[in-house]
């Protein structure tokens, strides 16, 4: 069971009325959950806050002329939740996939359980996590990966993105970037491990003070 809202916010200018964004908020419960999927090349930011709760609850904002028609798809199979951004039935873009790139911006923000592994891979979208994640992956082509009060295994790989971590006690990492700098000071041997690598990104792995 899970609850669903929609709220569209219209912009108009004298007699003509156009869509200027969209709020959907969804929430499922996390009972026999145990990972969340997203591979989308459509979002541009991706907020996640792990916690201490028993739902997954999804706050998705879309901008642009064809909002209306942006919907977010979810997806239950074997214990995993995946997300991914489609069309409303019937609707078609009236100018090719032209129309489709001129226009749309996609954020979503997750708050989930602290025991749900999350996967995330995207040529665009960059990613901020806050708290406890019980592991995290995470593929990004364009995007920045940023972790804060983290909690967690993580293997985060960008390509061009920086990544940044700053992790609680018990935690430790290891940090390769073949193109940019690195800054390490996670200490070794902790029950949690943080490995980053980037291609032209920085990367800097720090203890929360």
């Amino acid at each position: 069971m899970h609850k669903t809202f929609f709220i569209i916010v219209f912009i108009c200018f004298g007699i003509h009325c156009v869509v200027a964004q969209k709020v959907l908020e969804k929430e499922f419960a996390a009972e026999g959950l145990h990972a969340l999927y997203i591979e989308d090349d459509a979002i541009f930011k991706i907020e996640i806050f792990g916690s201490k709760r028993e739902t997954i609850q999804i706050k998705a904002k879309i901008s642009g002329e064809h909002s209306e028609a942006i919907i977010i798809e979810e997806n239950f199979l074997n214990g995993t939740l995946s997300l991914k951004t489609g069309l409303m039935p019937y609707f078609a873009f009236e100018n090719d996939k032209l129309a489709a790139h001129k226009l749309m911006a996609v954020e979503i923000m997750l708050f989930i359980p602290e025991n749900i592994s999350v996967k995330i891979k995207s040529e665009l979208a960059s990613l901020e996590a806050t708290g406890n994640i019980k592991k995290l992956a995470v593929s990004l082509q364009n995007g920045s990966c940023t972790l804060t009060n983290f909690l967690g295994n993580a293997h985060l790989k960008t390509a061009n993105g920086d990544i940044s971590v700053l992790a609680k006690m018990h935690v430790s990492g290891r940090a390769i970037s073949k193109h940019g700098t690195v800054n390490n000071t996670l200490p070794k041997g902790g029950r949690f491990l943080i490995e980053a690598e980037s291609v032209n990104g920085n990367i800097m792995l720090l203890q929360t003070k």
